[in-house]
């Protein structure tokens, strides 16, 4: 095929940037590709950042994948590290640039232009900010400065100011190199993506190991001594810190293309169509400062994810030299790894479902990674959201020690399809005991959300069930395990009778009250659902998830 693109340029040398040039070299392997990058180092791996400053990467090299010379000798692309660009002409089609270094202004001709500027770390505005040891963690330079701090072995105390993903993993990293670590979020719960009760797993998870997880609380400044970070001012307390991080969020790189007359959508980051491609034909935005189509809703959002990144940068540089296609669109599939825990999320939680207007059904079921009785399987908890109206599944949430990830990911190809709860059950998934439970876990979790779709079945939140009796509402919350395991700990004020003995004990509970059933992790409370439903019980429900999900003590 002939073609006639002379010059593509790509402004930003990470993850999209460096995908799309790979990939424009492939297709196209006479064009001149230039990439302009104000950063010292390119095609590096970011999300392997944290795990250095833990060293369980030891070597920074390994984060770096390729480098400016790579480029040049493997593939004839001209890589301009600490070149900064300043501004494009779209009507003349140029890109203005200053190389860093030298002071020196430049202008480049281009045919093509793929914009992948990123996104940068929030950085309130707080009194103090401005000290020593107060980090964001964005870059490679970023990466080496903690990771060389903590080196030095005088952070005894560090306070991570937010609970999403990065600071989660940092919680880890920073532990296993001997800090106590404190987490101030001023939400009423880490891990925002998440449902409250999802994330409230993790936030217990956490406690128990000693981490102190502040919520609904606000960071009001910092303060130092000889121009250093030695205490963290909330609105409530007061906390030593030898080290800061800034983990509360990111926004997308967009002023360079919004002064350049490129439209910004309604999620505030660079507005592309399925082809990449911006209002301005032969411009594309990829990566973290583009919008994208969220498929669950068919609305534009901003999720910034490598994953995303480089599928974006893959399809710009195909139809920047010429070819044709598409990305639909994302889900936000997201997992993380805090200590042994592993989490997950894809489409909408059930807080996101009932924002955009579904009528939701969800369901949250503990169940094993593996046949329960191989060695070292684990546990899961699965949350599934489904609209009530179609019966198709909106999104999931994954917590536990067990296998998540693969979990996720059949969620996400369902989710990308449009599937319904029902054909998730007949999923004709893989299965030998050392990986799977000959009904999966993802199975499992989808017949309990079918069973309760169909009105079959009943079920409660456990944080529904912690409101009410906060409240002191009038029910019976009945605890179904055996003696021994009731006395291990159980519910505060909940009525005990073992599941083997319900059936002749059923006379003990009021029939013209409301019931509500726990065990261990469901299975139990939803077989005495049934049995006081065929004993004539009508108010009754079953706890999802009962003790495995259970975040609000026990006592014994």
């Amino acid at each position: 095929m002939v073609n006639n693109v002379k010059h593509l340029i790509i402004i930003g040398g990470v993850a999209a940037g460096m995908k799309a040039a790979a990939k424009a070299r492939r297709e196209s392997p006479a064009m001149k590709i230039t990439v302009i990058t104000d950063e010292q180092y390119i095609s590096y791996a970011g999300c392997g950042m944290p795990y250095f400053i833990g060293d369980i990467i030891r070597d920074s090299k390994k984060l770096i994948l390729r480098e400016p010379i790579y480029f040049k000798n493997m593939h004839n692309i001209t890589v301009l590290t600490r070149h900064l660009a300043t501004a494009i002409d779209t009507m003349s089609k140029q890109v203005r640039a200053r190389d860093i270094e030298k002071g020196q202004e430049l202008v480049f001709d281009y045919d093509k232009l793929i914009i992948a500027t990123g996104a940068q770390p929030i950085v309130p505005p707080l009194p103090g900010i401005s000290l020593n040891n107060i980090f964001t963690l964005r870059t490679i330079d970023d990466t080496l400065k903690i990771r060389a701090f903590v080196d030095g072995g005088q952070v005894k105390n560090a306070v991570i100011v937010g609970g999403g993903l990065i600071g989660m993993e940092m919680v880890e990293n920073l532990v296993l190199r001997g800090i106590k670590v404190t987490v101030v979020e001023l939400l009423d719960q880490i891990l925002p993506p998440l449902d409250k009760d999802m994330a409230s797993i993790v936030q217990k998870y956490l406690m128990g190991k000693g981490i102190e997880i502040i919520t609904s609380d606000g960071v009001k400044s910092f303060e130092g001594n000889d121009n250093t970070v030695i205490k963290v001012i909330t609105d409530k307390r007061q906390l030593p810190a030898d080290m800061v991080i800034l983990s509360i969020g990111i926004k997308p790189n967009i002023k360079l293309a919004q002064e350049s007359g490129i439209e910004i959508g309604t999620a505030r980051a660079i507005k592309v169509n399925e082809r990449m491609e911006t209002n301005i034909p032969g411009v594309y935005a990829v990566g973290d400062c583009a919008e994208n189509i969220h498929l669950v809703t068919g609305k534009p959002a901003w999720i910034a994810l490598g994953s995303t990144a480089a599928k974006m940068g893959r399809v710009a540089a195909i139809n920047a030299t010429g070819g044709s296609d598409t990305f639909r669109g994302v889900l936000g599939t997201l997992i993380v790894k805090i200590f042994e825990l592993n989490v997950g999320k894809v489409g909408l939680s059930e807080r996101e479902a009932v924002k955009e207007g579904f009528l939701v059904e969800s369901a949250i079921v503990p169940a094993g990674d593996k046949a329960h009785y191989y060695p070292e399987t684990r546990d899961i908890i699965i949350k599934l959201i489904a609209d009530k109206t179609t019966k198709k599944l909106l999104g999931a949430e994954i917590v536990g020690e067990g296998v998540v990830d693969k979990r996720i990911d059949i969620i996400a190809t369902a989710l990308t399809f449009g599937a319904t709860v029902d054909q998730i059950s007949k999923l004709d998934l893989a299965y030998a005991p050392p990986y799977a439970m000959s009904m999966d876990a993802i199975i499992v979790a989808a017949n309990v959300l079918g069973n309760k779709l169909s009105g079959k079945t009943e079920g409660i939140l456990p944080h529904q069930v912690a409101e009410r009796l906060d409240r002191n509402e009038d029910f019976v919350l009945l605890d179904v395990r055996t003696d021994l395991e009731y006395k291990s700990g159980h519910i505060k004020g909940s009525k005990h009778i073992p599941l083997d003995k319900l059936a002749s004990r059923a006379h003990e509970l009021d029939i013209s009250g409301e019931i509500i059933t726990y065990c261990r992790a469901g299975l139990r409370a939803a077989q005495a659902y049934r049995i006081l439903k065929n004993a004539g019980f009508s108010n009754v429900k079953y706890m999802d998830g009962s003790i495995l999900a259970w975040t609000y003590g026990m006592e014994k």
